[in-house]
């Protein structure tokens, strides 16, 4: 396996699946305020529906969790990583036929691209280790997270320029075009060298009770697996929020400008995930509770203390630091303490803890506009339960496991910081 071309390959392909997937959404969004600004909804209503369409993404990995591990580890990632782009580029092909025929296939065709990107994620980040060795696992997962966190903002972006500019069903299109560069991608890559044929289906469920139990004994893995539960989750929130908040807020009127609050964000996580990546070693997380706490004030001082779009930008790229700092070593942390022969299954469970929170985060969301609470209170409540999980949840979790001895994906043990 030539593995410096397979993982620039993985990082090219995944960053236009990412980019798909939010570019979608930022689609989806348009057409909703497309109807807000002709009275047809209103600003409560938009953003139930945000939270509903954002569901269709988080969803299916949930429900699918046992059987996306067992898929990862059953075949060959290569081609794990083509079918799942395949079923994504599918699903624009029903939100594009949707419209011509003058029906609303939104809802379904997100849900398809939702579970492919379910099926995506255990191959991606389970082809890493096998790219990598444990000491570059900091590094990979850095250029990873780079790249997505990028990838995820800008297609929030260019669909919103999509949307505006061409209307939905020529965006749709645009896009299906765009999962087919990510196929084209995944072919250039070599195949993976490590799948179990062995894997039962039948077992699915009783492999994902056992990876559950793996996660919850074993401190090393359930810190940071919760770890990365609390950034997610929190991403989940203010990139909804941020919908309503900056038309409310900051008077912005076209998804173009909404979506650009999204960049300044990106660019902060991308300089984040780069000093990560150079700063922290492989499982060395006991700094982390101090970036999700400052991650919380952030968002605390953005809506309560609101100073103009010039300060809003400063702000938003220092939230984005601090969150690549804060993902990033979870990440890496996770790869390199699972066993290499049920990787997959772990990131799966991993998945279904990350986006059960995310939908937890989306019913939040959803509960708080019901009850018409203004989006800087919404944003308000999300900034203060951030900083108490982290200084009363996550500062004593790591402290607790300061020393503990860790399995690398080589199947070594090493004694190592938290």
């Amino acid at each position: 396996m030539n593995k410096t071309r397979t993982f620039h390959m993985l990082l090219a392909a995944q960053s236009f699946s990412a980019f798909g997937d939010n570019a979608v959404y930022s689609v989806i969004m348009g057409v909703l305020l497309g109807l807000v600004k002709g009275g047809q909804i209103d600003l409560v209503r938009f953003g139930v529906e945000s939270a509903v369409y954002a569901n269709c993404l988080f969803m299916p990995f949930v429900v699918l969790a046992p059987v996306l591990g067992w898929i990862a580890d059953r075949y060959p990632k290569k081609n794990v990583l083509i079918a799942s782009n395949a079923i994504k580029a599918l699903g624009c092909l029903l939100g594009f036929a949707g419209i011509l025929m003058g029906a609303n296939t939104m809802i379904f065709s997100y849900l398809m691209i939702g579970t492919g990107a379910a099926v995506y994620s255990p191959a991606k980040y389970g082809i890493i280790p096998e790219l990598k060795d444990e000491e570059g696992l900091v590094r990979a997962n850095a250029a990873v997270e780079m790249t997505t966190i990028f990838s995820i903002l800008t297609g929030i972006v260019c669909g919103g320029l999509l949307i505006d500019t061409i209307g939905a069903a020529r965006s749709y299109f645009v896009l299906f075009a765009v999962y087919l560069v990510s196929i084209f991608l995944n072919s250039r890559m070599d195949n993976s060298q490590r799948c179990n044929r062995d894997e039962k289906f039948v077992r699915v469920l009783h492999e994902f009770k056992g990876t559950l139990s793996t996660i919850f004994s074993s401190r090393y893995l359930y810190v940071p697996v919760f770890g990365a539960v609390i950034f997610w989750s929190s991403a989940s929130f203010v990139k909804l929020n941020l919908q309503t908040w900056a038309q409310q807020v900051v008077k912005l009127t076209t998804a173009t400008e909404i979506s650009l609050l999204a960049l300044w964000l990106s660019i902060g996580i991308i300089i984040g995930s780069l000093i990560a990546g150079t700063r922290f070693k492989t499982g060395q997380i006991w700094k982390s509770w101090i970036f999700g706490s400052l991650m919380g004030l952030c968002i605390l001082l953005i809506v309560l203390a609101y100073a103009g779009y010039g300060v809003l930008v400063g702000e938003l790229v220092v939230l984005g630091i601090l969150g690549g700092l804060f993902v990033v070593p979870f990440n890496a942390a996770i790869q390199a303490r699972s066993e290499a022969r049920r990787i997959g299954k772990v990131i799966a469970v991993q998945n279904f803890f990350e986006n059960g929170a995310m939908l937890s985060s989306t019913g939040l969301f959803w509960a708080l506009n019901k009850l018409a609470l203004s989006p800087v209170v919404t944003f308000a409540v999300v900034g203060f339960i951030l900083l108490l999980v982290n200084l009363f949840w996550l500062r004593p979790s790591l402290k607790a496991g300061l020393t503990v001895v860790t399995a690398g994906a080589s199947g070594g043990s090493c004694t190592q910081n938290l």
